[in-house]
């Protein structure tokens, strides 16, 4: 199935599908400051430059990633692909948005576990974080003004914030956004988070639901197949079935997002000997600084899992990468891909689209609530205020408020800074 009969409405003309690729390549090369960061980084880049996307689609898709298990931004990425050229542009779109990171994971792992230090790398990616941190501000601002149209969705979002604040899991906080939505959020007949059956689309609720059948047992035999061959060849110095299985458990248990199982992985693998207890703060390291999902951090995981199993070390341990990358977004792209002919299919003031609402108004506290997290890290690394991290920030979110650079030149200025500041001793 594609979504050849889905045209993208009041949008600009779709590209050939080798055209896109460049796009998807630098989104995921400059995907810093986690889901929040790359979901405003799409927004940019699909939305507001290339218009391939409508403002009310983007959001749509939005609410429903947030909902499914797995990286939300990938999968956003992987819906945005389909829209666009249906199953291959998917695919396409989300290994691409994944690719640059799962590179450069493994090469830090590799470099870890050689015992080397590289401190201006270090200090470069160090610089990036107060960038990232007016990304994800300007990316709840964007968002909030398209997503809280009303006094119920602002105290949704309100009440969403002060659970996450109160330490209450995300998924719960999700689901109470969207039960209240339900109940509280207007009826409307326009401007909804989804446009609707497209004119002249045939499908069905039953041919839907042949479609995410057919493509869940895809997904199912390809996984079992993978499997297979992992244990045949004895890959990560033998490891490879239990860092298949491991990390396929991970994003399937992702549900609101992956600070809810990350840590819960990094416990599975110190328990399990694949990592010392003292590199789980390395792999998260990793795994924040590095474009692209937090959920990569499990590239850096089975790459240690490899290094200290197989024999030679570096070929185990890049084989550990490639085994939990390729099992751990399997099953995201087998979820965004079965529920993508839905997204749009959403009836305006229907009930699921007043829960989507409320979702969205949740999804916007727990942005705001990263900023707020991110903003400590930043601006605070020692207890005390670092006035250049506060002033890369600022220029940061005036060099992407008003447009005066791109993205990732704002990216790589905030790395050069850092890394320049190190070099001079600041």
């Amino acid at each position: 199935m594609t979504a050849a009969s889905e045209t993208t409405t009041a949008t600009a003309p779709t590209p050939t599908i080798a055209a896109t690729w460049p796009t998807w390549l630098l989104i995921g090369a400059t995907g810093f400051g986690g889901p929040a960061g790359q979901a405003a980084l799409l927004h940019r880049e699909l939305v507001e430059r290339r218009k391939w996307l409508a403002e009310d689609e983007y959001l749509a898709a939005l609410r429903v990633c947030m909902l499914l298990p797995g990286p939300e931004a990938q999968q956003l990425a992987t819906y945005a692909g389909w829209r666009l050229h249906g199953i291959v542009g998917g695919l396409v779109s989300g290994t691409l948005f994944v690719l640059p990171g799962a590179v450069l994971v493994a090469i830090l792992a590799w470099l870890h576990a050689a015992g080397r230090s590289l401190p201006l790398v270090a200090a470069a990616f160090a610089g990036t974080r107060p960038a990232a941190v007016a990304l994800v501000a300007l990316a709840a601002w964007r968002i909030g003004r398209k997503s809280i149209r009303s006094a119920a969705a602002v105290a949704i979002a309100v009440a969403a914030a002060a659970a996450l604040a109160g330490g209450l899991p995300f998924p719960l906080v999700v689901a109470g956004a969207a039960a209240v939505g339900c109940v509280l959020l207007p009826r409307r007949t326009r401007g909804s988070a989804a446009h609707g059956p497209v004119p002249g689309d045939r499908q069905t609720g039953r041919s839907l639901a042949r479609h995410a059948a057919l493509v869940a047992s895809v997904a199912t035999l390809i996984w079992a197949l993978g499997y297979a061959a992992v244990a045949q060849l004895g890959l990560a110095g033998g490891r490879g079935p239990a860092i298949a299985t491991l990390f396929t458990e991970t994003t399937l248990l992702s549900l609101g997002g992956a600070y809810a199982m990350v840590p819960w992985a990094l416990d599975e693998a110190v328990g399990r000997g694949w990592l010392l207890p003292e590199e789980r703060l390395d792999a998260l390291a990793m795994g924040e600084a590095t474009p692209g999902p937090l959920i990569l951090v499990v590239t850096f995981i089975a790459f240690l899992a490899g290094w200290r199993a197989g024999t030679p070390p570096t070929a185990a341990g890049f084989e550990g990468a490639a085994v939990a990358t390729a099992f751990a977004f399997l099953p995201s792209f087998a979820l965004i891909l079965a529920v993508a002919p839905a997204v749009r299919r959403i009836a305006p003031g229907s009930l699921l689209a007043r829960a989507m609402e409320g979702v969205g108004a949740a999804v916007v506290a727990a942005i705001v609530m990263l900023a707020i997290s991110m903003a400590r890290t930043a601006f605070l690394p020692a207890g005390g205020p670092d006035p250049l991290a506060m002033a890369v920030a600022a220029a940061s979110g005036l060099a992407l408020s008003f447009r005066w650079l791109p993205t990732p030149l704002v990216i790589l200025a905030a790395a050069a800074v850092g890394a320049t500041a190190a070099w001079f001793g600041c």
